[in-house]
């Protein structure tokens, strides 16, 4: 009675909702920071380099635990991940596509990675943090390449707007043009192109050769150096 109950619930109740990814495609899980306004508001200012190490650890953990990763893309409090499973025929994806075990456990596994690591920092405060997930399919490499293109020009926009807003109060930035905002901070002899380039543009883990994972802190424009990004996204079938 107990298995056919069991069989039943899961048929009837838990698998009615199971989604899972198409095959043979390009799948992205992005993790984002849950409230990170608040988490972050004692750490150092414009940059915060204890976050972003933290960040890229628990980064390359996901990275490790994921079948079918491919590289991961880091900015701010989010990081996207990159999964394929067409190099070959019989090439797995991560839990078989499970949208629900993808978002959950990609969630937690970073979430628990980020806590333990920036809780070793000296002088970082205990607070826990949270992180989301959601998992996107794109069907095309162009859009793929796109879609990290993107990201990195938030990345800059973001990097631009936190080195002005530790210079100068909201009330003078708002409405403020990017060539606005790095005008006035000229003129405090403060130049954004100057700044770490991982904090202008965002920062890449990625598989080495002889196995691994490690972090790409001086990664290029993506626009302006297209073999970038073309040497970690894998052609399509």
């Amino acid at each position: 009675m107990k298995d056919d109950l069991g069989r039943r619930i899961k048929r009837d109740y838990e698998d009615a909702l199971r989604l899972r990814l198409p095959r043979r495609t390009y799948a992205v899980i992005r993790i984002d920071g849950r409230g990170f306004h608040k988490f972050t508001a004692g750490l150092e200012r414009p940059y915060s380099r204890a976050l972003a190490d933290a960040l890229d650890l628990a980064a390359i953990r996901l990275a490790m635990e994921m079948i079918g990763c491919r590289c991961g893309y880091g900015q701010s409090d989010e990081y996207s991940f990159l999964l394929t499973d067409f190099e070959r025929e019989d090439a797995p994806l991560w839990f078989d596509g499970n949208i629900q075990k993808m978002v959950s456990v990609s969630a937690s596994v970073f979430t628990g990675a980020f806590n333990a690591a920036f809780q070793k920092i000296p002088g970082q405060n205990s607070q826990i943090a949270a992180f989301d997930s959601r998992v996107m399919v794109i069907p095309r490499r162009a859009e793929v390449l796109n879609y990290f293109l993107w990201r990195q020009l938030d990345a800059s926009a973001n990097s631009l707007n936190m080195l002005a807003s530790a210079h100068f109060p909201h009330d003078e930035l708002i409405g403020k043009t990017t060539a606005e905002k790095h005008e006035m901070l000229h003129g405090k002899q403060i130049n954004w192109a100057k700044q770490s380039p991982d904090f202008k543009r965002g920062r890449v883990v990625r598989p080495q050769p002889g196995g691994g994972w490690a972090v790409d802190l001086e990664i290029p424009i993506f626009n302006r150096n297209p073999a970038y990004l073309d040497e970690l996204v894998p052609a399509g079938e």
